[in-house]
Protein backbone atom coordinates (compact mmCIF):
# COMPACT_ATOMS: atom_id res chain seq x y z
CA UNK A 1 0.00 0.00 0.00
CA UNK A 2 1.56 3.56 -1.10
CA UNK A 3 0.53 7.17 1.04
CA UNK A 4 -2.34 8.09 -1.34
CA UNK A 5 -3.78 4.50 -1.07
CA UNK A 6 -3.26 4.56 2.94
CA UNK A 7 -5.09 7.64 3.00
CA UNK A 8 -7.83 6.59 0.82
CA UNK A 9 -7.99 3.63 2.95
CA UNK A 10 -8.19 5.99 6.25
CA UNK A 11 -11.01 8.31 4.71
CA UNK A 12 -13.26 5.42 3.12
CA UNK A 13 -13.88 4.16 7.14
CA UNK A 14 -15.81 7.43 7.25
CA UNK A 15 -18.53 5.40 6.95
CA UNK A 16 -18.70 3.83 9.90
CA UNK A 17 -19.14 7.09 11.85
CA UNK A 18 -18.50 7.31 15.30
CA UNK A 19 -19.53 5.02 18.08
CA UNK A 20 -18.39 5.11 21.43
CA UNK A 21 -16.98 1.92 23.12
CA UNK A 22 -13.79 -0.17 23.62
CA UNK A 23 -14.84 -3.28 22.14
CA UNK A 24 -13.57 -2.74 19.42
CA UNK A 25 -10.23 -0.73 19.60
CA UNK A 26 -9.45 -3.65 21.85
CA UNK A 27 -10.15 -6.01 19.72
CA UNK A 28 -8.02 -4.85 17.15
CA UNK A 29 -5.10 -4.00 20.00
CA UNK A 30 -5.38 -7.66 20.42
CA UNK A 31 -4.53 -8.41 16.97
CA UNK A 32 -1.44 -6.44 17.08
CA UNK A 33 -0.31 -7.48 20.60
CA UNK A 34 -1.81 -4.60 22.45
CA UNK A 35 1.21 -2.17 21.98
CA UNK A 36 -0.49 0.74 24.36
CA UNK A 37 0.50 -1.43 26.98
CA UNK A 38 4.63 -0.81 26.88
CA UNK A 39 3.86 2.73 26.43
CA UNK A 40 3.68 5.45 28.80
CA UNK A 41 1.09 8.23 28.29
CA UNK A 42 -0.09 11.88 29.55
CA UNK A 43 -3.29 11.97 28.60
CA UNK A 44 -5.39 14.76 27.59
CA UNK A 45 -9.31 15.39 27.64
CA UNK A 46 -11.45 18.55 27.66
CA UNK A 47 -13.46 20.46 25.58
CA UNK A 48 -10.85 23.21 24.49
CA UNK A 49 -7.50 23.79 24.87
CA UNK A 50 -6.64 20.27 24.54
CA UNK A 51 -4.31 20.36 21.42
CA UNK A 52 -1.89 23.30 22.25
CA UNK A 53 -2.03 22.34 26.12
CA UNK A 54 -0.07 19.06 24.18
CA UNK A 55 1.63 20.85 22.12
CA UNK A 56 3.35 22.74 25.36
CA UNK A 57 3.75 19.52 27.26
CA UNK A 58 5.36 17.58 24.07
CA UNK A 59 7.45 20.27 23.40
CA UNK A 60 8.98 20.27 26.86
CA UNK A 61 9.41 16.85 26.94
CA UNK A 62 11.48 16.89 23.45
CA UNK A 63 13.83 19.40 24.59
CA UNK A 64 14.74 17.54 27.98
CA UNK A 65 15.72 14.65 25.39
CA UNK A 66 12.52 12.68 25.87
CA UNK A 67 11.39 10.41 22.55
CA UNK A 68 8.00 12.29 22.44
CA UNK A 69 5.24 10.91 20.07
CA UNK A 70 1.87 13.77 19.98
CA UNK A 71 -1.23 12.30 18.79
CA UNK A 72 -3.73 14.75 17.94
CA UNK A 73 -7.39 15.69 15.56
CA UNK A 74 -7.95 16.68 13.62
CA UNK A 75 -5.05 17.67 11.06
CA UNK A 76 -5.32 21.44 9.87
CA UNK A 77 -3.26 20.60 6.24
CA UNK A 78 -2.10 17.61 6.20
CA UNK A 79 -3.24 14.24 7.79
CA UNK A 80 0.13 13.44 9.10
CA UNK A 81 0.29 16.32 11.13
CA UNK A 82 -1.93 13.87 13.68
CA UNK A 83 1.06 11.48 14.61
CA UNK A 84 4.16 13.30 15.19
CA UNK A 85 7.59 12.00 16.89
CA UNK A 86 9.78 14.32 18.56
CA UNK A 87 7.73 17.45 16.24
CA UNK A 88 8.20 15.74 13.43
CA UNK A 89 4.87 14.54 11.10
CA UNK A 90 5.18 10.78 10.69
CA UNK A 91 6.52 10.21 7.22
CA UNK A 92 4.33 8.78 4.19
CA UNK A 93 6.12 5.98 4.03
CA UNK A 94 5.98 4.86 7.41
CA UNK A 95 1.98 5.83 7.21
CA UNK A 96 1.68 3.37 4.66
CA UNK A 97 3.33 0.75 6.28
CA UNK A 98 1.27 1.27 9.22
CA UNK A 99 -2.17 1.36 7.79
CA UNK A 100 -1.03 -1.88 6.35
CA UNK A 101 -0.77 -3.89 9.06
CA UNK A 102 -3.43 -2.64 10.86
CA UNK A 103 -5.81 -3.49 7.94
CA UNK A 104 -4.70 -6.91 7.95
CA UNK A 105 -5.84 -7.28 11.40
CA UNK A 106 -9.11 -5.89 10.79
CA UNK A 107 -9.39 -8.14 7.77
CA UNK A 108 -8.88 -11.22 10.27
CA UNK A 109 -11.50 -9.53 12.57
CA UNK A 110 -14.00 -9.26 9.57
CA UNK A 111 -13.57 -12.62 8.56
CA UNK A 112 -14.32 -13.77 12.19
CA UNK A 113 -17.42 -12.03 11.79
CA UNK A 114 -16.28 -8.86 14.51
CA UNK A 115 -17.36 -5.16 13.96
CA UNK A 116 -15.53 -3.11 11.59
CA UNK A 117 -13.73 -0.84 14.04
CA UNK A 118 -14.02 3.38 13.55
CA UNK A 119 -11.86 5.49 11.27
CA UNK A 120 -11.19 6.93 14.67
CA UNK A 121 -10.37 3.35 16.23
CA UNK A 122 -7.98 2.15 13.26
CA UNK A 123 -6.06 5.52 13.54
CA UNK A 124 -5.63 5.14 17.25
CA UNK A 125 -4.83 1.73 17.31
CA UNK A 126 -1.71 2.26 14.03
CA UNK A 127 -0.62 5.09 16.17
CA UNK A 128 0.34 2.89 19.41
CA UNK A 129 1.46 0.07 17.01
CA UNK A 130 3.75 3.06 15.19
CA UNK A 131 5.15 4.84 18.86
CA UNK A 132 5.66 1.20 20.06
CA UNK A 133 8.07 -0.17 17.54
CA UNK A 134 9.86 3.47 17.58
CA UNK A 135 10.68 3.11 21.15
CA UNK A 136 8.99 6.32 22.60
CA UNK A 137 9.57 7.08 26.16
CA UNK A 138 6.29 9.34 26.40
CA UNK A 139 3.03 9.82 24.62
CA UNK A 140 1.29 12.73 24.70
CA UNK A 141 -2.27 11.50 24.02
CA UNK A 142 -5.07 13.46 22.88
CA UNK A 143 -8.66 12.27 23.23
CA UNK A 144 -10.88 12.56 20.32
CA UNK A 145 -14.35 12.67 21.88
CA UNK A 146 -15.55 12.92 25.41
CA UNK A 147 -13.14 10.53 27.34
CA UNK A 148 -15.05 7.73 29.06
CA UNK A 149 -15.71 5.61 25.68
CA UNK A 150 -12.97 7.22 23.63
CA UNK A 151 -10.60 5.01 21.91
CA UNK A 152 -7.74 6.98 23.57
CA UNK A 153 -9.43 5.32 26.53
CA UNK A 154 -7.92 1.72 26.59
CA UNK A 155 -4.64 2.74 28.18
CA UNK A 156 -4.03 1.77 31.52
CA UNK A 157 -0.56 3.53 32.09
CA UNK A 158 -1.39 7.09 32.21
CA UNK A 159 1.51 9.04 33.70
CA UNK A 160 -0.88 11.31 34.49
CA UNK A 161 -4.36 12.11 32.82
CA UNK A 162 -4.89 15.97 31.98
CA UNK A 163 -8.34 17.96 31.92
CA UNK A 164 -8.12 20.83 30.19
CA UNK A 165 -11.43 23.75 29.93
CA UNK A 166 -14.22 22.20 29.93
CA UNK A 167 -17.13 23.87 27.87
CA UNK A 168 -20.62 23.26 26.62
CA UNK A 169 -20.08 21.67 23.65
CA UNK A 170 -21.24 17.92 21.89
CA UNK A 171 -23.85 18.45 23.99
CA UNK A 172 -26.20 15.67 22.23
CA UNK A 173 -23.40 13.06 22.60
CA UNK A 174 -21.89 13.95 25.86
CA UNK A 175 -25.10 15.32 28.09
CA UNK A 176 -26.32 19.11 27.96
CA UNK A 177 -25.14 20.26 31.39
CA UNK A 178 -21.37 21.00 32.62
CA UNK A 179 -21.40 18.47 34.97
CA UNK A 180 -22.26 15.55 32.52
CA UNK A 181 -19.90 16.70 30.11
CA UNK A 182 -17.68 17.11 32.70
CA UNK A 183 -18.28 13.36 33.84
CA UNK A 184 -17.75 12.25 30.86
CA UNK A 185 -14.29 13.67 30.33
CA UNK A 186 -13.00 12.62 33.84
CA UNK A 187 -13.44 9.28 32.48
CA UNK A 188 -9.56 8.90 31.52
CA UNK A 189 -8.74 8.95 34.88
CA UNK A 190 -7.65 6.09 36.51
CA UNK A 191 -7.48 4.39 39.49
CA UNK A 192 -4.78 5.87 41.93
CA UNK A 193 -3.70 8.05 39.52
CA UNK A 194 -2.45 11.72 38.71
CA UNK A 195 -4.90 14.01 37.19
CA UNK A 196 -3.54 17.74 36.38
CA UNK A 197 -7.38 20.31 35.60
CA UNK A 198 -7.73 23.75 33.96
CA UNK A 199 -8.96 26.00 36.87
CA UNK A 200 -12.98 24.86 35.96
CA UNK A 201 -16.18 26.57 36.79
CA UNK A 202 -17.34 24.92 39.84
CA UNK A 203 -19.80 22.10 38.42
CA UNK A 204 -17.17 20.53 36.28
CA UNK A 205 -14.54 20.85 39.10
CA UNK A 206 -16.75 19.26 41.68
CA UNK A 207 -17.64 16.34 39.44
CA UNK A 208 -13.70 16.39 38.56
CA UNK A 209 -12.69 16.49 42.51
CA UNK A 210 -15.49 13.58 43.02
CA UNK A 211 -13.97 10.84 40.62
CA UNK A 212 -10.79 11.51 41.83
CA UNK A 213 -12.12 10.41 45.60
CA UNK A 214 -13.92 7.95 44.04
CA UNK A 215 -10.64 6.40 42.00
CA UNK A 216 -8.03 7.22 44.82
CA UNK A 217 -6.50 9.75 42.45
CA UNK A 218 -4.27 12.57 43.50
CA UNK A 219 -5.94 15.84 41.58
CA UNK A 220 -3.66 19.18 40.99
CA UNK A 221 -5.12 22.37 39.93
CA UNK A 222 -3.13 24.40 37.92
CA UNK A 223 -2.94 27.71 38.74
CA UNK A 224 -2.43 31.00 36.25
CA UNK A 225 -1.49 32.97 39.30
CA UNK A 226 1.72 31.75 38.78
CA UNK A 227 1.83 33.97 35.88
CA UNK A 228 2.86 37.61 35.80
CA UNK A 229 3.27 40.55 32.91
CA UNK A 230 1.82 39.07 30.33
CA UNK A 231 2.66 40.27 26.72
CA UNK A 232 0.67 40.20 23.80
CA UNK A 233 1.90 41.05 20.13
CA UNK A 234 1.26 39.87 16.96
CA UNK A 235 2.55 36.19 16.51
CA UNK A 236 3.67 36.07 19.89
CA UNK A 237 2.68 35.57 23.67
CA UNK A 238 5.24 36.03 26.44
CA UNK A 239 4.58 35.80 30.43
CA UNK A 240 6.81 35.57 33.22
CA UNK A 241 6.56 32.29 35.48
CA UNK A 242 7.15 32.59 39.13
CA UNK A 243 9.55 28.62 38.61
CA UNK A 244 10.60 29.08 35.05
CA UNK A 245 11.31 32.96 34.73
CA UNK A 246 10.27 34.19 31.25
CA UNK A 247 8.48 32.47 28.90
CA UNK A 248 7.90 32.97 25.18
CA UNK A 249 5.82 31.29 22.26
CA UNK A 250 4.15 31.68 19.19
CA UNK A 251 1.15 29.96 19.59
CA UNK A 252 -0.77 32.96 21.00
CA UNK A 253 -4.40 33.66 23.18
CA UNK A 254 -5.55 34.83 26.08
CA UNK A 255 -6.74 31.79 27.44
CA UNK A 256 -3.18 30.17 26.16
CA UNK A 257 -1.73 31.95 29.76
CA UNK A 258 -4.22 29.35 31.26
CA UNK A 259 -3.38 25.93 28.80
CA UNK A 260 0.58 27.14 29.42
CA UNK A 261 -0.16 27.04 33.21
CA UNK A 262 -2.00 23.26 33.14
CA UNK A 263 1.19 22.09 30.87
CA UNK A 264 3.31 23.50 33.53
CA UNK A 265 1.59 21.69 36.25
CA UNK A 266 1.81 18.87 34.23
CA UNK A 267 5.49 19.27 34.24
CA UNK A 268 5.70 19.91 37.81
CA UNK A 269 3.87 16.56 38.58
CA UNK A 270 5.49 14.62 36.16
CA UNK A 271 9.44 15.75 37.73
CA UNK A 272 7.98 14.56 41.16
CA UNK A 273 7.09 11.11 39.21
CA UNK A 274 10.73 10.87 37.80
CA UNK A 275 11.16 12.81 34.88
CA UNK A 276 14.16 15.01 34.68
CA UNK A 277 13.36 18.10 33.23
CA UNK A 278 15.70 20.95 33.35
CA UNK A 279 14.19 24.71 33.77
CA UNK A 280 16.26 25.37 30.67
CA UNK A 281 13.59 22.54 28.47
CA UNK A 282 10.71 24.05 29.68
CA UNK A 283 11.81 27.79 27.71
CA UNK A 284 12.90 26.12 25.14
CA UNK A 285 10.29 23.65 24.66
CA UNK A 286 7.59 26.57 24.71
CA UNK A 287 9.81 28.93 22.64
CA UNK A 288 9.53 26.31 19.73
CA UNK A 289 6.18 24.58 20.78
CA UNK A 290 3.63 24.74 17.61
CA UNK A 291 0.38 24.80 17.15
CA UNK A 292 -1.51 25.77 13.68
CA UNK A 293 -4.39 27.26 13.48
CA UNK A 294 -4.64 28.85 16.63
CA UNK A 295 -4.64 32.63 16.16
CA UNK A 296 -2.21 32.25 13.80
CA UNK A 297 -0.62 35.39 11.84
CA UNK A 298 0.31 34.14 8.10
CA UNK A 299 0.70 37.45 6.73
CA UNK A 300 0.85 41.29 7.02
CA UNK A 301 -0.43 44.12 5.32
CA UNK A 302 -3.26 42.85 5.17
CA UNK A 303 -2.99 40.89 8.55
CA UNK A 304 -4.39 38.01 7.93
CA UNK A 305 -5.49 35.71 10.93
CA UNK A 306 -6.89 31.60 11.17
CA UNK A 307 -8.15 30.35 13.97
CA UNK A 308 -10.07 26.89 14.52
CA UNK A 309 -12.55 28.61 17.32
CA UNK A 310 -15.43 26.25 16.92
CA UNK A 311 -17.99 26.58 19.56
CA UNK A 312 -18.82 29.80 21.79
CA UNK A 313 -16.13 29.59 24.24
CA UNK A 314 -13.52 29.12 21.84
CA UNK A 315 -15.03 32.15 19.85
CA UNK A 316 -15.72 34.37 23.08
CA UNK A 317 -11.52 33.62 23.77
CA UNK A 318 -10.52 34.52 20.19
CA UNK A 319 -12.50 37.71 20.75
CA UNK A 320 -10.60 38.55 23.73
CA UNK A 321 -7.41 37.95 22.13
CA UNK A 322 -8.35 40.09 18.81
CA UNK A 323 -9.38 43.08 21.62
CA UNK A 324 -6.13 42.68 23.04
CA UNK A 325 -3.72 42.86 19.60
CA UNK A 326 -5.82 44.81 17.47
CA UNK A 327 -7.68 47.63 20.22
CA UNK A 328 -10.26 49.43 18.52
CA UNK A 329 -9.94 47.71 14.79
CA UNK A 330 -12.44 45.61 13.06
CA UNK A 331 -12.14 42.43 10.95
CA UNK A 332 -13.26 41.28 7.53
CA UNK A 333 -14.62 37.74 9.05
CA UNK A 334 -15.01 34.49 6.86
CA UNK A 335 -16.69 31.63 9.36
CA UNK A 336 -17.73 28.52 8.33
CA UNK A 337 -19.00 25.78 10.68
CA UNK A 338 -20.77 22.50 11.29
CA UNK A 339 -24.43 22.18 11.46
CA UNK A 340 -24.60 20.97 14.75
CA UNK A 341 -23.05 24.05 16.57
CA UNK A 342 -24.06 26.92 18.33
CA UNK A 343 -23.47 29.57 15.42
CA UNK A 344 -25.94 31.86 16.50
CA UNK A 345 -24.38 32.55 19.77
CA UNK A 346 -20.67 32.59 18.04
CA UNK A 347 -21.62 35.29 15.33
CA UNK A 348 -22.82 37.25 17.90
CA UNK A 349 -19.77 37.18 19.56
CA UNK A 350 -17.84 37.87 16.49
CA UNK A 351 -20.23 40.76 15.61
CA UNK A 352 -18.00 42.56 18.40
CA UNK A 353 -15.30 42.66 16.21
CA UNK A 354 -16.72 42.39 12.74
CA UNK A 355 -16.78 44.76 9.68
CA UNK A 356 -18.10 42.25 6.96
CA UNK A 357 -18.90 38.47 7.17
CA UNK A 358 -17.96 36.35 4.49
CA UNK A 359 -20.03 33.12 4.76
CA UNK A 360 -18.17 29.59 3.64
CA UNK A 361 -19.60 25.96 3.22
CA UNK A 362 -16.79 23.84 4.75
CA UNK A 363 -15.97 20.55 2.97
CA UNK A 364 -17.67 18.01 4.97
CA UNK A 365 -21.07 16.17 5.02
CA UNK A 366 -21.77 17.90 8.56
CA UNK A 367 -21.67 21.58 7.58
CA UNK A 368 -23.81 24.41 7.46
CA UNK A 369 -24.62 25.48 3.91
CA UNK A 370 -23.15 29.18 3.06
CA UNK A 371 -26.41 30.25 2.32
CA UNK A 372 -28.10 29.41 5.29
CA UNK A 373 -25.12 30.86 7.37
CA UNK A 374 -25.36 34.38 5.45
CA UNK A 375 -29.23 34.65 6.68
CA UNK A 376 -28.30 34.48 10.57
CA UNK A 377 -24.81 36.53 9.89
CA UNK A 378 -27.26 39.40 8.22
CA UNK A 379 -28.92 39.60 11.95
CA UNK A 380 -25.25 40.66 13.40
CA UNK A 381 -23.61 42.76 10.49
CA UNK A 382 -24.66 44.90 7.39
CA UNK A 383 -22.16 43.60 5.03
CA UNK A 384 -22.96 39.88 4.74
CA UNK A 385 -20.88 38.25 1.34
CA UNK A 386 -21.58 34.42 0.37
CA UNK A 387 -19.28 32.54 -1.16
CA UNK A 388 -19.26 29.33 -3.30
CA UNK A 389 -15.73 28.13 -2.95
CA UNK A 390 -13.00 28.67 0.08
CA UNK A 391 -11.11 30.34 -2.86
CA UNK A 392 -13.54 32.33 -3.73
CA UNK A 393 -14.08 33.56 0.02
CA UNK A 394 -10.56 34.42 0.31
CA UNK A 395 -10.20 36.31 -2.80
CA UNK A 396 -13.42 38.02 -1.45
CA UNK A 397 -11.51 39.38 1.48
CA UNK A 398 -8.28 40.53 -0.04
CA UNK A 399 -10.42 42.74 -2.90
CA UNK A 400 -12.37 44.07 0.39
CA UNK A 401 -9.30 44.96 2.39
CA UNK A 402 -6.93 47.73 2.55
CA UNK A 403 -3.42 47.08 3.76
CA UNK A 404 -3.68 48.44 7.45
CA UNK A 405 -7.21 46.03 7.83
CA UNK A 406 -7.21 42.59 9.75
CA UNK A 407 -8.48 39.65 8.10
CA UNK A 408 -9.75 36.95 10.18
CA UNK A 409 -11.00 32.98 8.90
CA UNK A 410 -12.74 31.11 12.22
CA UNK A 411 -14.39 28.14 12.78
CA UNK A 412 -14.24 24.56 12.00
CA UNK A 413 -11.02 22.98 11.45
CA UNK A 414 -12.08 21.37 7.86
CA UNK A 415 -11.82 24.19 5.97
CA UNK A 416 -9.09 26.46 7.99
CA UNK A 417 -6.65 24.17 6.68
CA UNK A 418 -7.23 25.40 3.33
CA UNK A 419 -8.00 28.87 3.79
CA UNK A 420 -4.16 28.39 5.29
CA UNK A 421 -3.14 26.63 1.98
CA UNK A 422 -4.65 29.51 -0.37
CA UNK A 423 -3.01 32.31 1.65
CA UNK A 424 0.44 31.07 2.26
CA UNK A 425 0.97 29.99 -1.42
CA UNK A 426 -0.76 33.79 -2.26
CA UNK A 427 2.23 35.22 -0.19
CA UNK A 428 5.00 33.33 -1.31
CA UNK A 429 3.76 33.77 -5.05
Amino acid sequence: MNYNKAIEYIHSLERFGSQPGLERIQALTDRLGNPQNHLKFIHIAGTNGKGSTAAFIASILTAAGYKTGLYTSPFVVRFNERIRLDGKEIPDEDLAEYVSKVKSAIDEMIREGMAHPTEFEVITALTFLYYYEKNCDVVVLEVGLGGRYDATNIISNSVVSVITKIAMDHMAILGDTLKMIAGEKAGIIKDNGYVVTYPQEKAALETIESVCRKRNAFLFKADPSQMCEVEFGRGILAFKHSQFGRLETSIVGVHQVYNASVALKVIEVIKNRGFIIEDEAVRTGFKKAKWLGRFELLQNNPDFIIDGGHNPDGIRSFVATFKKIYPGKKAIIIFGVMKDKDYETMLRELSEITSSFIAVTPDTIRALPAENLAKVMAEYCHHVECSDTIKEAVDKSFLLASEDDVIVSVGSLYYIGQVRTLVCSRSAG
